[in-house]
């Protein structure tokens, strides 16, 4: 007999809707299996269980081998982790809120699986499910296995260079004391200028060992601050001094702007911060710098302001970063390795301070240490 077009549409219809019910049916049981979850539910007042399918797989047995009344959790969970789960089953029961976690099970082959379970209550049923994490948890342990060598083999190497200082340092200052010593020897004005580019080289090295040594001492919790009074008036106009010599060679003029200023701190750490900003402000700069110090309610504020090239918003995110060095200035790979503000970030939170900076593009850059008046 031939089919209607309205009957052949009727007939196409149920097909489908009973393809559908079968597939999702077959979609349900296949998304089980793929994420290793199972479901379960137990009747409060019959005492007995439903279990899916794969909860017998997860738990390793055959669902024909049990009784729907056999608590397979009590049997299966490790006793260490039994409490776990009741504690949980005993907030659910009394709070009525849906309960998770994570637990550890014997696989009837002895195997331990790992799972996350959950579990809801609504009326006289309780429901929830189990699934199988093991690969992930297998997974994060030899991450964190991995992890560990490399943080064991990273403070290792902080632990050498943090004690090889010492030994690092006598070299540069028995070079130092070599072109000292040529200087001496009524050189030559070509010699003259080979003793300069030596000793120009001895002290970048030495400033960039000092960053690196720096670095591994904090990695290695090996600076402690010796906190005492401190004249920091003194302190920043001696470094201005200083610095005056080397900034005039390149026409750069430094002024300072110093009030009487005493803080309880340690004198080292901030002079190291302190020269490591000077010497970032003296590469970048056009021609000034200005060193300034005023009082706050808590801190002491020190500002670094050079008129220099300045740092864009993307730049900014990254410069108090560990080697970070900016790829938009000429020549910035040559200017050291990229550790002088990391040092100093890392100097200012151990001596429990803030540092702050602000900058326009081509026009200035400012860095602002805050320094607590005392602890």
């Amino acid at each position: 007999m031939t089919q209607t077009v309205s009957e052949k549409r009727e007939t196409h219809v149920n097909f489908c809707n009973a393809e559908n019910h079968f597939s999702v049916l077959q979609r349900m049981r296949f998304a089980e299996r793929l994420a290793r979850i199972g479901y379960w539910e137990l009747d409060l007042q019959s005492k007995r269980f439903y279990w899916s399918s794969e909860m017998y797989q997860i738990f390793g047995i055959k669902g024909t081998q049990i009784s729907s009344r056999k608590n397979l959790f009590r049997e299966q969970i490790l006793p260490e982790d039994m409490p776990i789960y009741k504690q949980k089953i005993i907030e659910l029961i009394k709070h009525q809120n849906p309960v998770q976690g994570e637990i550890r099970i014997r696989h009837l082959s002895g195997q331990i699986i790992y799972c996350r379970f959950t579990a809801d209550i609504r009326g006289n049923r309780v429901a929830g499910t189990f699934q199988n994490i093991s690969d992930w948890i297998h997974q994060l342990q030899v991450l964190q296995r991995a992890q560990k060598k490399a943080e064991d083999a990273c403070r290792s190497k902080s632990y050498f260079l943090a004690q090889a200082s010492h030994d690092l340092r006598q070299p540069l200052q028995a070079l130092q004391l070599f072109t000292d010593a040529l200087g001496d020897t009524n050189p030559s004005p070509e010699q003259k200028t080979l003793i300069k580019k030596i000793d120009d080289s001895v002290v970048n090295f030495r400033f960039m060992l000092d960053n690196m040594l720096d670095l591994s001492k904090i990695e290695f919790d090996k600076i402690t601050p010796e906190y005492k009074e401190i004249n920091l008036t003194a302190l920043l106009k001696r470094l201005c001094s200083e610095y005056k010599t080397a900034a005039s060679q390149k026409d750069i003029h430094i002024r300072c702007h110093i009030p009487l200023v005493w803080i309880y701190s340690d004198y080292l750490l901030i002079e190291r911060i302190i020269r490591n900003l000077l010497s970032n402000a003296l590469k970048y700069t056009k021609n000034k710098i200005i060193i300034s110090c005023s009082k706050q309610k808590e801190y002491i504020v020190i500002r670094i302001i050079d008129n220099g090239v300045g740092i864009d918003s993307i730049d900014a995110r990254k410069i108090f970063e560990d080697f970070y060095q900016s790829q938009k200035i000429a020549n910035n790979r040559q200017m050291g390795a990229g550790l002088g503000l990391s040092i100093v970030k890392k100097l200012t939170t151990t001596l429990k301070g803030k540092i702050k900076m602000r900058s326009s593009v081509g026009k200035y850059t400012v860095f602002s240490l805050y320094l607590p008046h005392k602890l």
